[in-house]
């Protein structure tokens, strides 16, 4: 849409918050470089509603589609650029769209699958604005299905214990990164890739571990205010040096690599 967009996402291994975010930082890489701008382009954070497939898939597809038309910015689906509604129908090609497993709900066949998809968005025209899928529900706001899948949801939600690294943890992954070793770390020098490293591990610290600044700083022969000193360079760095960005990406996905490691039986 105009100011902000719309996402049907089926999620797997990784989690949804690493998605969005790696969506976040390479779009917003992109649109900088673009229009040769700098800084943030995203506001706030993203909302997310978790959706029961079987009831719901197909009517919240419909639903997306149909955004620009409640808008009032155009008076058919498939004549809005920004939308996956042509793509659907087979008249358009986006390599990083699935479209298949919202089709087969209507038929085997993808001829008539699209033929059907198009009838059933055609017949939600005069349709509303539906609060349950803007995160609106009695049970829980989160989450959208009948009463056994959120509270099965839930339950599961519960029973899983949120695993972070340790400080440790992001040592390890930034030394592997940058080809050091933990007396490269805690040199007294001010070599700037080794500065660039020790703040990318105060970074890390505090937004992917479970650890403090207090116990990362005799790794890295630093005092905390050192290191947090570090930490805004960094962020004053984020979303506008793609390079850092990468680095940040990758240090999360080392991180993330380790707790799966250390979780595996």
């Amino acid at each position: 849409m105009s100011n902000h967009i719309h996402l049907e996402i089926q999620v797997a291994e990784i989690p949804l918050s690493r998605i969005m975010q790696n969506i976040s930082q390479r779009y917003t890489q992109w649109y900088n470089w673009r229009h040769n701008k700098s800084g943030h382009v995203f506001q706030g954070r993203y909302k997310a509603v978790m959706v029961e497939a079987d009831s719901y898939l197909l009517e919240l597809a419909a639903y997306i589609h149909l955004n620009p038309i409640r808008a009032h910015v155009t008076d058919r689906p498939e004549t809005y650029r920004w939308s996956s509604h042509r793509a659907y129908l087979g008249k358009e090609n986006l390599s990083w769209l699935e479209t298949g497993f919202i089709l087969s709900q209507l038929s085997d066949k993808v001829g008539k699958a699209r033929l059907a998809f198009a009838e059933f968005v055609g017949n939600r025209m005069e349709e509303g604005h539906r609060a349950e899928f803007h995160g609106s529900k009695k049970l829980d706001s989160r989450i959208l299905g009948d009463e056994s899948f959120v509270a099965h949801t839930l339950a599961s939600t519960e029973n899983v214990p949120e695993q972070k690294p340790d400080v440790n943890a992001v040592v390890s992954a930034v030394k592997k990164m940058y080809g050091i070793n933990d007396d490269s770390l805690r040199t007294q020098g001010r070599m700037q890739m080794i500065s660039e490293a020790r703040g990318l591990a105060a970074w890390a610290t505090l937004e992917l571990s479970s650890g403090k600044l207090t116990e990362l700083a005799p790794l890295l022969g630093r005092d905390p205010s050192t290191l947090t000193c570090a930490v805004r360079r960094m962020e004053l760095r984020q979303g506008k040096d793609p390079l850092i960005d990468e680095k940040m990406e990758q240090l999360r996905h080392y991180l993330h690599e380790s707790s799966c490691q250390v979780l595996t039986p």
